[in-house]
């Protein structure tokens, strides 16, 4: 009784947990048929703005009618945003896909930094494959073109998320230029704490410690080309990492070639990211080193998807992520950012200090699967600027 008293009142708002337990019973049926009316809420809410896709698309199309096969299509539009106006409130709704919840923190950035305009409300709640974000923002009358500024910024970073960026040294649209290319990626030229770095082993701070615990599981995932990288997106839960007791789930991975972080000035063939994110919206990678040797398990999987994949996703059924293989006794630990736009930073970044191998035909596909000019996607490497960076290893 006493297990079911402490499970029932986990369920519990703070505010209702010191309630009698008859009260806390109703407590907690009403609360949770709360939760599923907000559930079906936002499911109904994604149907619209899908929906809404699905005759865009057509009408750009010319064709007058829709199916409802063209209706499951369309989910890859996503991004897409509303945004509605009530006196000097700003009602503002968002929808992306798991990899885009990043714009939940640059949608706060552009409304707290708006002179004459303050942030009520922001949360945001994942439903099936989607993250709908909604905000509020009270604007004040002294400032009459802050309502249409906000809204203008608003819909240039959701509309313009995938502005063009290449790799080539050029200082317009290569990794000089980024900040430049659009205003919300201005941290990859003014950020302090960038990614990636040269893991120097003169320079860290070595450390024995219960550093991270690993619990992944086989789920549906899919393989799309982004254009500048191949990426492999689990749908289902794949599992997570903990770190320092804060839980990150792992959504995707995809390679760079040639890797990105550099040890000790080494530069080699490839390097993965497995990249997760954490309830609060924090965001971990984990990055795999390969040299050119024996092919890689995990690639080898995934070789005919890798050479037939395309800008739709396409299915691979279940995929372990367990089979990607990586040495996890001795590793780097530094705080970076994002290693492409908007280069956000705060990034919790584990190196492998292992190093595996992959054969030339696996990298050969990966290149030739991305758009021209994106054979080579690596980042360069960014100033330390006094950074600590741990090197975890359980024999010290």
């Amino acid at each position: 009784m006493e297990d079911l008293y402490l499970e029932l009142n986990s369920l519990l708002p703070q505010t209702s947990r010191e309630l009698p337990l008859p009260d806390q019973l109703d407590e907690a049926a009403n609360y949770i048929k709360e939760l599923q009316v907000s559930v079906e809420k936002n499911r109904e809410r994604k149907r619209k703005l899908v929906t809404t896709a699905a005759l865009e698309k057509l009408n750009s199309t010319g064709s007058s009618s829709m199916s409802s096969s063209v209706e499951v299509s369309v989910p890859k539009r996503l991004p897409r945003i509303e945004i509605q106006e009530t006196g000097p409130i700003l009602h503002i709704s968002l929808v992306t896909s798991l990899e885009h919840k990043f714009l939940f923190h640059e949608i706060i950035r552009i409304l707290t930094e708006e002179l004459g305009a303050g942030l009520t409300h922001a949360g945001y709640s994942i439903v099936d494959d989607a993250v709908f974000h909604i905000f509020d923002c009270k604007v004040e009358d002294c400032d009459f073109g802050a309502t249409s500024r906000i809204s203008e910024n608003l819909k240039k970073l959701v509309n313009n998320d995938e502005t063009p960026f290449t790799y080539e040294q050029n200082p317009e649209k290569g990794p000089e230029g980024w900040g430049k290319i659009n205003p919300h990626w201005k941290t990859c030229n003014t950020g302090k704490f960038q990614s990636p770095i040269d893991l120097t082993n003169a320079r860290v701070s070595i450390i024995r410690d219960e550093a991270w615990r690993r619990q992944y599981k086989p789920a549906p995932a899919v393989i799309v080309n982004r254009g500048h990288d191949v990426m492999v997106s689990w749908k289902g839960d794949a599992g997570k990492i903990t770190i320092r007791r804060t839980e990150y789930k792992l959504v995707q991975c995809h390679w760079h070639s040639p890797s990105e972080h550099t040890v000790n000035g080494t530069r080699y063939d490839m390097e993965l990211h497995m990249v997760h994110t954490s309830a609060g919206g924090k965001t971990a990678v984990i990055g795999v080193l390969y040299k050119l040797g024996k092919p890689n398990e995990f690639l080898t999987r995934l070789l005919d998807g890798i050479k037939t994949v395309g800008k739709e996703e396409r299915d691979l059924g279940i995929v372990e992520p367990r089979t990607i293989r990586f040495q996890t006794k001795k590793f780097y630990r530094y705080i970076g950012s994002l290693t492409v736009p908007p280069c956000t930073e705060g990034v919790i970044w584990t190196v492998v200090k292992r190093v595996n191998t992959i054969s030339m035909e696996q990298i050969a596909a990966l290149r030739s699967a991305v758009d021209d000019g994106y054979e080579t996607n690596s980042r360069p490497v960014q100033e330390r600027n006094g950074r600590s960076v741990w090197f975890y290893d359980p024999n010290v």
